[in-house]
This record gives C-alpha cells, structure tokens and sequence, in this order.
C-alpha cells in the first residue's frame, strides 16, 4: 500500500561549502581485481564482477557493515551520472571526498551499499545501461546469503543519468517472474531525466541524448525513447519515490518532474516525496550539495527499506 507522503517544497538556498569528511581506511590489494578495505566498521569490496561475460564495465563495489546482525539488512544500489557518457563508481566510494550518497555512508546506517559502473553509451546504447543495472540488483538478491541482504528490501539512488536509472528500476514493471527480481522497493532521483523524448525535441541534452538512445526518435526509435522515459511507466504499482530537482536546471527541464508527480497522484501512487528548489541547478543533492538534503535521502531509505527502524506512531 502506498502511504501518503507527497510534498513539494520550494525554498531559496544560499551557497554551501562543502563539508570534508575524513574516514581511517585500510586496503588490502588481492592478486584478482578486487580489493578489499576497512573503513569505520565497514567492509569494502572493489571490483567485483555483477555480469560475467558482458562487458569489463560490469563490476561493482560494495559496503556491507562488519557487526553481525540477527536479521538480513536492506540493499542500496549506487547508480552515477554523467550524461550515460562518463562517470565513474569511484565518485560514491571514495572516504576521503565523500560525494552525498556514497556507499559509505549507507553502510553506516545499515544497509548493504554497492556502487556500479555499468556500459556508457559509446561502448552499448539504451536498453544496456538498464538491462546492466537490472543484473546488477539481481546479483544482490543472488548474494544475498553470503553479504546478509534482505531481498525484500532493496533501494536505487542515483544523480543526473543515474537518477534516470534509478527511477526506472523502481517504475518498470516485474517483466520475467521466473527470475530473480531486477525491480527496487524504493527509488531516489536526484535530477534524472524523467522524459527523453521531450528532451530530445526541446534540444535539451539532445545531442548526449540520441548518443544513448542510439539516433534520434525517427520510426521505430520513437517507441525505444518511451520504453526509456520514466514518464512512461506511470502507474499506482510504482515503488516509493523522492525527487529532488531544481528550477533553474539546465540539463533537465523541472517541468517534467512536475508532471511527473502530477501524473503520479493522479494514478493514486501516494509515496512520492517531491523536493523542488527554487534558485536551484542540476543535482541538487550529489553536486550542489544542499546540505538538508542529507538527512532527507537517508530518512526516505530509513522509511521505505528499513521500516522497523522507525519509531512508533
């Protein structure tokens, strides 16, 4: 059941200096690709392959807390921006510059935490970095004996391109019921495009656009740009989402994150949660570094993946 907590907020923020955080980390470099670190109670496996045979870019790295736990802990899977072009996992695992979002701190407050690489666009077009992120959700469910993963109780997060992702994996319908689940119980979009084929006749991003949809939306692509807009997936079934977007974007038009919300009440999906910042630009939360939007995202996970967690009303 959906529980009603949409919001739409809209506030002025004046500039914010990014806040350093340092971490003690101790790495262990093995003869394969994977590396394991300790940091802070947290064990940090790099490099670990979600796709065999795939692609090279198919690996992971992920964070699960070192204290044992009588019960399976919920899973949160990192997804990066950068226009489906560039951009790496690394952004949201580094302990020394942490961006907001790192797996780290989704570690520290409990969750199984891995961050992805998945195939840009120059090495495979739309639907490759969906059908990567979808493998990789499934190879936390797969694992989920061996790193203590709820199942049940998996999240996506992601920035700009990631967000776009991210919001897929939480609106697509279950597809192959005979497989392991690739659909996420909960989404978080920090300024990810919601609508490709509006974007691409708006000529915004549309260049980075068609290099991922693989040409522009002309006969049968058409129909490829609506499989990959979120927009398109509107439905009360969709998992509990946060939006957080910002009226002056340049890359991502705030008014289709409206109409999105809009067209999700609409349908009676009542867990959307709505931050749209006014004086704001692209990734408020991962770039700008809005500094309440913190405790926002991780409140949402708390909320949605770890229920129990919450106090009594």
């Amino acid at each position: 059941m959906c529980r009603n907590t949409a919001t739409i907020r809209t506030s002025r923020i004046p500039a914010v200096k990014t806040i350093r955080l340092t971490y003690l980390a101790i790495a262990f470099w093995l003869l394969t690709a994977s590396v394991a670190a300790a940091v802070d109670d947290i064990t940090v496996l790099h490099n670990l392959s979600y796709s065999d045979g795939v692609s090279k870019s198919c690996t992971l790295d992920l964070a699960v807390p070192t204290k044992n736990s009588s019960t399976p802990r919920p899973a949160i899977l990192v997804i990066h921006g950068g226009g489906w072009l560039e951009g790496d996992k690394s952004s949201f695992v580094s302990p020394d510059h942490p961006m907001p979002g790192n797996i780290l701190d989704f570690a520290k407050l409990g969750f199984v935490a891995a961050a992805i690489n998945y195939r840009m666009s120059r090495e495979a077009p739309f639907p490759a970095a969906l059908e990567d992120c979808q493998s990789a959700v499934r190879w936390l469910r797969s694992h989920s004996q061996e790193y203590q993963i709820d199942t049940n109780h998996i999240g996506a997060y992601g920035n700009s391109a990631g967000g776009h992702l991210a919001l897929l994996l939480g609106m697509i319908p279950e597809q192959n019921k005979g497989e392991l689940s690739s659909r996420v119980q909960a989404a978080v979009s920090d300024s990810g495009p919601v609508d490709l084929l509006f974007q691409q006749r708006q000529n915004q991003l549309r260049t980075v656009i068609e290099m991922f949809m693989g040409g522009p939306p002309e006969g049968e692509r058409e129909a490829l740009y609506r499989r990959a807009s979120p927009a398109n997936y509107v439905s009360d079934k969709v998992a509990p989402l946060l939006l957080i977007y910002g009226v002056v974007d340049t890359q991502v038009d705030v008014a289709t994150a409206d109409q999105l919300v809009t067209a999700l009440g609409r349908a009676g999906c009542k867990d959307v949660s709505y931050f749209r910042l006014a004086k704001v630009d692209h990734c408020p939360h991962s770039l700008i570094r809005i500094p309440y939007l913190q405790p926002v995202v991780e409140q949402f996970f708390l909320r949605t993946l770890k229920p129990e967690s919450q106090p009594s009303r």
